[in-house]
């Protein structure tokens, strides 16, 4: 047996174990932290916008108004329930999506849209760092909804700029995806050039344990959970759009070796980081990781997870320990949904502890991946009530102007690996209109239509 299989194996054993615990102690109720149990007008969270971040480089902030997120009166009860509003209970068959509305498209304003012109509005250019690229993503899936012309040309003006990285480290690989998402609206052949040389830095890409290094030089024989993201949004559409199947067995190893070295079992969650060589300073425990649970490092392998299982096509044989190791990530997130808010904290498991926040980033992240892992039947019909308190916290954080110029709260700045629990997670910074609450905001947003 390959080592992959043999991972691949114990992660199919412990998705057994945790859908058995589950059905015992997981219960989320529907009709709470704003969720609305029956049809009917949306709550308003109310309050005043903060002032937005308009100089934040990538961020194109805007200042903050005085009306609130609309509530999101509009989504049902428990999911498959046939009084569930807008949806008359899950249908579709075994293995099938589950053909339900997203609990977005319930909701009466259209924030995403929103959000996307008020960041194009206040700053309409993009660079080539992967909050950029979060952005353009977003874009892209918008554009398919929508059919806004503006935004396809936001999307092509910005892959039209750019080059094949160097390919130094995982982060300034993201926004590539942009350049392939590009290629497949338009079939404009310059972008072939960037994306197969983009595609090309992965072959001779540095790794540990056949997971790519999250930097060369900077960070050699760590692996991060953020950095499953920041490779595979690129491969794997790079994948599904140029058809090269030499990536669906990178892709499936990245998650599943990744999974096994930062999983704890103690919580079932992900830490951070873990150092192959145990060199790094945060790194001197024995399980070599910095033993931290920080809230947007699991976002990002959940992301990735999503992305991948689009892209795999049906039958390979990484879809089932992906899916596996999706599943026993959710369900331990779970467990730590903040029941008065539908939020996360920062520190996913530190929630009593005083210094430690709920952050609107990867609360975005665990409700998006719940609907979806719910709608493609990874997990069971709880995780529709999970997402849809998610999307209600989120929304109370989210405030638009007389101009519908939106703010985004409270979303952590971008911050390393540590194991320094005060300094670099509890104290670490956070603001309004940050650029990864923008873009992960509206990955969410699309993909909960």
């Amino acid at each position: 047996m390959t080592r992959f299989a043999a991972l691949a194996s114990c992660l199919l054993a412990l998705a057994s174990c945790t859908e058995r615990a589950a059905d015992t102690d997981l219960e989320i109720a529907a009709g709470t932290a704003g969720v609305a149990p029956s049809a009917g007008a949306g709550q308003s969270a109310g309050g005043n916008g903060s002032a937005g971040e308009a100089s934040r480089a990538g961020s194109g902030g805007s200042s903050g108004g005085n009306a609130g997120a609309g509530g999101v009166g509009a989504i049902g009860g428990s999911a498959g329930s046939s009084a569930g509003v807008g949806s008359g209970g899950a249908t579709g068959g075994a293995g099938g999506v589950i053909d339900e509305p997203g609990p977005a498209s319930l909701v009466g304003f259209d924030w995403g849209k929103a959000v996307i012109d008020s960041r194009l509005a206040t700053n309409p250019s993009f660079g080539e760092a992967y909050q950029d690229g979060l952005a353009l993503r977003a874009i892209y899936l918008a554009y398919k909804r929508l059919d806004d012309a503006k935004y396809l040309q936001a999307l092509t003006k910005a892959a039209d700029g750019y080059a094949a990285p160097p390919g130094n480290d995982l982060d300034e690989m993201m926004h590539m995806e942009a350049v392939v998402d590009a290629f497949e609206l338009t079939e404009k052949e310059s972008y072939r050039g960037p994306a197969v040389t983009s595609r090309a830095r992965f072959d001779s890409y540095p790794k540990s344990d056949g997971v790519f290094w999250h930097g060369k030089s900077d960070r050699p024989n760590q692996l991060w959970a953020d950095g499953t993201f920041m490779s595979l949004s690129f491969l794997t559409r790079y994948g599904a759009v140029f058809d090269d199947a030499t990536v669906w067995p990178i892709a499936a190893t990245q998650l599943v070796n990744t999974y096994q070295h930062l999983h704890n079992p103690v919580t079932g969650l992900l830490w951070h980081a873990w150092d192959e060589s145990g060199q790094a300073p945060w790194a001197d425990h024995p399980s070599k990781t910095n033993e931290i649970h920080w809230g947007r490092a699991m976002g990002w392998f959940a992301l990735a997870s999503v992305m991948t299982l689009e892209a795999l096509p049906e039958g390979d044989p990484g879809r089932a320990p992906v899916e596996a190791g999706l599943k026993n990530l959710l369900t331990a997130l779970a467990k730590y949904q903040d029941a008065a808010t539908g939020r996360w904290y920062q520190v996913v498991d530190q929630p009593n502890d005083a210094r430690n926040w709920l952050e609107t980033s990867c609360s975005c992240m665990f409700s998006y991946a719940s609907w979806w892992a719910y709608k493609h039947r990874v997990v069971d019909a709880s995780f529709a009530d999970v997402a849809k308190k998610g999307l209600a916290g989120v929304l109370q954080k989210v405030k638009k102007d007389a101009n519908n110029r939106t703010t985004i709260e409270t979303t952590c700045t971008g911050t390393s690996a540590s194991d320094d629990l005060v300094a670099n997670y509890f104290d670490h910074a956070r603001a309004d209109n940050e650029p990864h609450g923008i873009g992960i905001f509206l990955l969410m947003w699309e993909g909960m239509q």
